[in-house]
């Protein structure tokens, strides 16, 4: 069970418990769209964390609220966002990893790269070519390194990370608009939680 400083806390399940709830269970899914859409648990709603706060009217009210992310830690946060909504969320305990380990179903759709892979993408290339020129061309490309070093610093501390936002706007990472969906702000975004 984890403790937030206040002392409210927020109730773990398991992917046993939760599949054993069998269709008494209200599934959110805290992670974004891009993530939603590559796998997701049957029946989930996908509400990403950065629009909880606003969007907490859509969940019913009706059976146990699971919270569900990756590995747990962004439904954690989103679990003390609600508390304050006078909801009383559980948390899928190790998140969508944990339910695939456990051997549950997940629903797949297209597959992407998720944000935190894009990041790792652009950041790890372009500090090994900054470091290579910086060497063998001319010290002044050392600014390189030391510019992703910095960002990556900054998203750490902040929680904010300026090159997921840019490539969450990019346009293979858009999904098309359907009738029924809403645009994602994307406006705060954790880059690899």
């Amino acid at each position: 069970m984890s403790v937030q400083p206040n002392s409210v806390s927020c109730q773990l399940i398991s992917a046993a418990d939760v599949a054993a709830l069998n269709g008494h269970v209200v599934l959110i899914d805290v992670r974004s769209p891009i993530e939603f859409e590559t796998e997701h648990i049957d029946g989930s709603i996908n509400l990403p964390l950065p629009e909880l706060d606003t969007r907490f009217d859509e969940i019913p009210r009706t059976g146990q609220l699971v919270l569900i992310c990756r590995s747990g830690k962004r439904a954690e946060q989103g679990a003390y966002t609600l508390l304050g909504r006078n909801f009383q969320p559980s948390i899928l305990e190790g998140g969508l990893l944990a339910w695939r380990k456990s051997g549950q179903k997940v629903k797949e759709g297209k597959k992407m790269l998720s944000i935190e892979r894009q990041i790792q993408l652009v950041v790890g290339p372009g500090v090994l070519s900054g470091i290579f020129l910086g060497v063998f061309v001319n010290p002044w490309y050392l600014i390189i390194p030391t510019f992703f070093g910095a960002g990556l610093t900054f998203a750490g501390l902040t929680g904010t990370c300026a090159l997921g936002l840019l490539l969450m706007r990019a346009p293979w990472n858009q999904l098309p608009m359907t009738v029924n969906s809403k645009p994602s702000d994307t406006s705060k975004s954790n880059c690899c939680g």
